[in-house]
């Protein structure tokens, strides 16, 4: 069978579950092939995969550049103030623009290679909208599942983007997911109205570190709660705010009786950090995150979905300071499963997070009902299945 993989120009969009999946369903004996922006394409080379580019899919920043898409209301004060998803701009970005910039490439990438299934991941519209023009079965990867999927807007549109190609309008928002979604955390991650009869929930194996745990980080002493707290590896391009954000953090931990591990984020040398230095915090530019959540006790997070779901896989509960995107989403959802507390930038204080880092380390509940969701998420079938399950589609 051939499979067609459809994804945004992003790095975060690949990794959790696409790049993954392609290559399951190549060791399965399927030929598979990633269709996105020139951006990625190295990554998926990097892994032996097939790329093919579409030479037209644009960016977020190329369509802020453009003019063409205003960037989310409030943008200007990411990293001073949690900056919330508007289902109008999912809907104008991400169902407009993008999707109207790939559709067509997706359409003669399609043709020419003749996928006889299309799995586009949840926030890639131009692969539905190419399969359901082509008559191609098709289904989703669910890589963001608190994105505004059903607001009205987005079905307008989405409708929009049907009637260009000539396809009936839909009145069901959840269209391209009906067929096939497929999620990486239990059902009960997500609200009830989110939950598809179509929807099948599978477990990410952790990727095979290269190299081992950093040995300065594995030596860290072992009498206090270890923390790990990171922004996430857009908080170097935010405006100014991020690194005050980043400053109260680490003074924050070093003010408790924790050990903290602080990734400052990509291009930033610890050694050139002109911030806090306390001696209970360990700085680094980058951490091999999924190890060292399977032993720490708390994780301070923007609550981007990537590292929500590794943290939920390990059992680690979070405080959760949302920056932009869905995050805040996530970081609601956290809070309303009692896994972790949620705290807006605009409010984090010393003593505000202070007061969230001891609150969930010592309320053993938040512990106790992340390591639930652990066991949950360790009972999920894996990759193959999700092999097998999109697979039948075609059949």
């Amino acid at each position: 069978m051939r499979i067609l993989i459809t994804a945004q120009a992003i790095y975060s969009h690949l990794a959790p579950l696409v790049l993954p999946v392609a290559e399951r369903a190549r060791a399965a004996g399927h030929e598979v092939a990633i269709a996105t922006g020139a951006d990625v394409v190295e990554h998926i080379e990097k892994r032996g995969l097939t790329a093919l580019t579409l030479p037209h899919l644009k960016s977020m920043g190329e369509a802020f550049q453009s003019g063409r898409i205003p960037p989310p209301p409030g943008m200007e004060k990411a990293g001073s103030a949690t900056v919330e998803l508007a289902p109008e701009f999912f809907a104008a970005a991400f169902v407009g623009y993008l999707a109207e910039s790939s559709t067509p490439d997706l359409l003669e990438v399609a043709r020419d290679w003749r996928p006889d299934l299309i799995l586009h991941e949840s926030t890639e519209y131009g692969g539905y909208l190419a399969a359901e023009r082509l008559g191609i079965p098709h289904g989703a990867l669910d890589i963001a599942p608190l994105v505004p999927y059903a607001h009205p807007a987005v079905t307008e549109a989405l409708n929009r983007q049907r009637g260009k190609l000539g396809l009936a309008p839909v009145s069901d928002a959840w269209h391209p997911f009906r067929a096939f979604r497929a999620g990486v955390v239990p059902e009960d991650f997500y609200p009830t109205d989110r939950r598809l009869p179509s929807a099948r929930y599978y477990q990410v194996p952790a990727p095979t570190a290269p190299t081992g745990l950093d040995p300065d980080i594995a030596q860290l002493p072992p009498e206090r709660p270890l923390v790990l707290a990171t922004l996430g590896s857009n908080a170097t391009r935010l405006p100014g705010g991020a690194q005050t954000l980043l400053h109260t953090i680490i003074e924050t931990l070093g003010e408790l009786p924790v050990t903290g591990v602080v990734a400052l984020g990509a291009g930033r040398d610890p050694q050139q950090w002109e911030g806090p230095r306390p001696g209970n915090v360990h700085l680094t530019s980058f951490v091999q995150q999924e190890l060292l959540l399977r032993s720490s006790d708390l994780f301070l997070t923007h609550a981007g979905f990537n590292g929500t779901r590794e943290a939920l896989a390990a059992g680690v509960p979070m405080v959760a300071v949302p920056l932009f995107a869905e995050q805040s989403h996530n970081a609601s959802r956290l809070q309303e499963l009692g896994v972790g507390t949620r705290i807006d930038v605009q409010d984090v204080t010393h003593d505000a997070l202070a007061a969230a880092v001891r609150n969930v380390l010592d309320d053993r509940s938040y512990r106790s009902r992340a390591q639930s969701i652990q066991r949950r998420t360790h009972a999920l079938p894996d990759l193959d299945r999700l092999v097998e399950d999109a697979a039948a589609l075609a059949a």
